[in-house]
């Protein structure tokens, strides 16, 4: 079917759409959507890519640090941070309790909070939850790692309905438990569950379309729309698939096996491919596509993303490489062909964002960074330490301020509004 450039246009300015990338003649039209600026609703951002649009923040620090706004406890885990109309969502655990947290994002002062019984589970990492909260429609989703999966009220947290969906579906935990964030549309909640997914009604929670059962992935989904159609692109235990987000139905799947069957990191969308990166012994590679089906341009082992997803900027891919256990790196990989032109040995990443021209790192050990990267190297601009506790969650820039979330449960408000 021939791209009619006209109808995206138009469909550009209804919706705010910042990123358009076709895969050929029968793969074209695919979109990404795109929100408020000054809002972070679900993870990754509104743009699905780890990357803010936002210029009016201050990268360039005193000797002294930044301004901290606030810091609160939030109980162990890994789940980031989302914010929608001056309120910040993100979960915990304590003593085999999770806690889904509503935080006034200016002040942290708690708004609502709601708390379940959720085995910590602490399995080769300090455990607690690893999904974020997503914000839609005046909602709030979050998922569990025991898959319990809850509609909020976003004002007031009064609960719509919750279901726990591997006990509904039949479909089995992984490994490390739930991971992804759900993803909202077209009256669907969607979510990584089985072999490729599981949608419910967003109004009561009832099944819509299940996937079959087998050992879920713990990415998150990426969306596109293809011919009008929406997609979802993500990770399953042994793949990337590609599916109908309303019905459940595959589009193309990627084979992609790593030691463990996990397959954790967000795919990155760019012009006509997709970029596929895990850690575990897999490497990365770049897809083309022929005939509607994944062929691999290149691929290499010498740069894998185990928990955090890479960003791209000017045609550079920038992410942590290799394992988190060890000590994950910032590396850079050019997108046309693969080759790593530098892995910065020194330079320990536990999450990164970006914005603008910079990346926003965080260590393994809290120390946050404002990074000017290139194809030729890091350059720091500033740093400071936000906390002294173990760290693999991105951090996120939302209306001049960045939060940072340890594991051990710190969650610490970053002013660098222009002035401080």
């Amino acid at each position: 079917m021939a791209f009619n450039q006209r109808r995206v246009d138009s469909k550009l300015r209804q919706s705010g759409v910042v990123i358009l990338v076709a895969f050929g003649s029968a793969m074209c039209g695919w979109l990404a959507t795109n929100c408020q600026a000054a809002d972070w609703p679900r993870f990754r951002g509104p743009n699905n890519n780890g990357v803010s649009q936002e210029t009016d923040w201050n990268a360039n620090w005193s000797s002294d640090g930044p301004t901290i706004a606030w810091r609160v406890e939030v109980g162990t885990g890994y789940s980031s941070v989302t914010i929608a109309k001056g309120r910040l969502y993100t979960m915990g655990n304590e003593s085999n309790v999770d806690t889904v947290y509503c935080l006034n994002a200016d002040t942290g002062e708690q708004i609502w909070s709601h708390s379940y019984s959720c085995a910590t589970d602490a399995n080769e990492f300090e455990g607690g939850p690893t999904s974020t909260p997503t914000v839609a429609d005046g909602a709030v989703f979050s998922l569990s790692r025991c898959g319990d999966l809850f509609c909020f009220d976003a004002s007031s947290g009064e609960i719509r309905w919750q279901v726990n969906v591997p006990g509904v579906t039949s479909i089995r935990t992984p490994g490390w438990g739930f991971s992804g964030s759900p993803w909202v549309t077209n009256g669907l909640v969607v979510v990584n569950v089985g072999d490729a997914g599981v949608a419910l009604a967003v109004k009561d929670g009832s099944i819509a379309w299940k996937s079959a059962d087998k050992d879920a992935g713990y990415s998150s989904f990426v969306p596109v729309v293809q011919e009008e159609h929406d997609r979802l692109i993500f990770g399953s235990a042994r793949s990337y698939v590609c599916i109908d987000a309303r019905t459940g139905a595959e589009q193309w799947r990627q084979r992609w096996l790593t030691t463990f069957g996990c397959n954790a990191t967000n795919p990155v969308i760019v012009n006509e491919q997709v970029f596929l990166s895990s850690g575990y012994n897999r490497g990365s590679a770049l897809l083309n596509f022929e005939d509607d089906e994944p062929v691999i341009a290149w691929k290499t082992k010498a740069f894998q993303n185990q928990l955090t997803s890479s960003v791209l900027l000017g045609g550079f891919l920038y992410g942590a490489n290799g394992s988190v256990a060890e000590g994950a790196t910032l590396a850079c990989i050019r997108l046309t062909d693969g080759e790593v032109l530098w892995n910065e040995e020194e330079e320990r990443v536990g999450g990164l964002t970006a914005a603008g021209p910079y990346l926003i790192t965080i260590s393994d050990e809290g120390v946050l960074k404002v990074i000017e990267p290139s194809g030729t190297g890091p350059k720091i601009v500033s740093q400071y330490r936000v906390f002294d506790e173990q760290c693999w969650t991105a951090p996120v820039l939302c209306d001049a301020r960045i939060y940072c979330r340890g594991s051990g449960g710190s969650l610490v408000c970053v002013d660098v509004r222009q002035g401080n």
